[in-house]
């Protein structure tokens, strides 16, 4: 893997990463057996040889490889670098050939480490799931200090449709909050190893399309395009540790 790091301004970094074929080639296979089942013309579904199915799917099956891989790939590279990142990672700039290289582009926003409350004893009044996720998050939103640059704060309100909110606006105050706290949970799960493996966002992208009456392929690449793919994960992850957070809380191991 090869890793090039730069600054790019408002507290925004860069990494250009290359990431050799034989790294993918596992995601290539397992996503060729799904493209298998497919129908293919002149073919029954499933029974057209692999090499026709390779061929006839070329284009939209490696960009369901670059899709998958990116996120992890992106982790992986930052990792090498020796980079903590707690907030999303934009992937942009990702191009992928049969037998060669997987290469794209990772922007993200290297905060501070946080000064993180005693999370594992927190003094909870409310006994139902719903109830302590709340109180986890308001607790975790009051008792943690951290600047958000105002350019993430935009780009959480853009996902909404939303490019008029000024800081001060309600809008803007409740996209900060959500800004935040994904934070803080990120930084959690990074501490004490919650993480989202690619089965799990396959799911969740498998159920939005199912949702929008779209197809899971055509979901992921169009996700990936706009940021939709990273912030879906952390999502997940939140979510995730939130429940991690309730278990401990309850006394659980």
């Amino acid at each position: 893997m090869k890793v090039k790091i730069d600054d790019i301004g408002d507290h925004r970094r860069q990494a250009r990463v290359e990431v050799e074929w034989d790294a993918v080639r596992a995601d290539y296979d397992d996503l060729l057996s799904e493209y298998a089942k497919l129908p293919v013309p002149g073919f029954r579904p499933g029974k057209a040889p692999i090499a026709r199915v390779e061929k006839h799917f070329e284009r939209p099956l490696l960009d369901d490889v670059g899709a998958r891989c990116v996120g992890r790939m992106s982790r992986q590279a930052l990792e090498k670098e020796g980079i903590a990142v707690t907030g999303p990672i934009s992937i942009t700039e990702i191009s992928i050939e049969q037998g060669g290289p997987l290469r794209f582009t990772a922007e993200f926003v290297e905060l501070p480490a946080l000064e993180l409350p005693a999370y594992g004893s927190l003094a909870l009044s409310n006994d139902s799931d719903d109830g302590m996720r709340d109180e986890i998050s308001m607790k975790l939103l009051e008792e943690t200090a951290i600047d958000i640059p105002d350019g993430m704060v935009r780009e959480e309100l853009l996902f909404d449709g939303d490019d008029r909110s000024k800081p001060g606006d309600d809008a803007w105050d409740a996209a900060l909050k959500r800004v935040k706290l994904l934070l803080i949970l990120g930084e959690i799960a990074s501490r004490d190893g919650i993480e989202v493996d690619d089965k799990d966002l396959d799911e969740r992208i498998e159920r939005i399309a199912h949702a929008r009456g779209s197809d899971t392929p055509s979901m992921r690449r169009f996700m990936l395009r706009n940021g939709g793919l990273s912030r879906i994960s952390g999502f997940i992850l939140a979510e995730r540790t939130l429940d991690y957070l309730i278990d401990i809380n309850r006394g659980k191991e």
